[in-house]
């Protein structure tokens, strides 16, 4: 066969692979488009204003697509915030622990000192037990992670603009993750939703750490 035939059946070869490759995408888009516009118009103010701008259809793997990775480090999140909390309780409860101590106490000044005490032990406890727990969820994340990567199904990165409660028009953006057919939505998340932002912010902590994860960044 002339080098010339066979340039041009490889030069063919390749355009089929394109336009093959191509029609899959846009299949896979259009199916997740479908799903998308059917679940995303029942949490709209007004589904009738839906428009759809952007669909990015990628694979999706363990362990940062997995929906229960996920659930934990928000966990992870929510007991942090509260350990914050508690840790601003037991600061106040100590500075008013230290204003109504003292040998010439009022029985107003024994009261209020008490109240206090009992607010900065009652912190204290609740930070140990949330310590425990971050150590456990610490624990189970380290085991997700350190296990061989696995293909889960589909993710769709989703702009979109609509009408909001007021009547304006507004751009949202979604997350969705699908099964490996793209048959139905597994689970959805508001990109703009501060508890999927401080989710992200630990994945960007842990994958800039190295291969050994440690436990203690979680933690921090």
């Amino acid at each position: 066969m002339p080098t010339k035939i066979k340039n041009m059946n490889k030069v063919l070869f390749g355009t089929v692979l394109c336009v093959l490759f191509a029609s899959c995408s846009k299949s896979q888009e259009d199916k997740a488009n479908a799903l998308i516009k059917e679940d995303i118009k029942k949490v709209l103010y007004h589904a009738k204003t839906y428009d759809p701008v952007e669909t990015q259809v990628d694979s999706a793997f363990t362990p940062f697509d997995d929906p229960v990775f996920y659930e934990k480090t928000a966990q992870l999140c929510k007991l942090g915030m509260a350990m914050d909390e508690y840790d601003k309780k037991m600061k106040n409860a100590k500075s008013s622990m230290s204003i109504w101590s003292g040998p010439y106490q009022s029985a107003f000044g024994r009261n209020a000192y008490q109240e206090a005490k009992n607010e900065y032990d009652e912190s204290a406890k609740k930070i140990k037990n949330i310590e425990k727990k971050l150590a456990e969820l610490a624990d189970e994340l380290k085991v997700m992670l350190n296990k061989e990567q696995q293909f889960i199904g589909f993710k769709a990165r989703h702009r979109y603009r609509a009408n909001n409660n007021a009547g304006q028009t507004v751009f949202g953006e979604m997350e969705y993750m699908f099964d490996k057919d793209i048959s139905r939505i597994i689970t959805a998340y508001d990109m703009e939703d501060n508890e999927y932002r401080a989710v992200q912010i630990i994945y960007r902590q842990i994958l800039n750490e190295d291969k050994d994860f440690n436990d203690s960044e979680l933690l921090d």
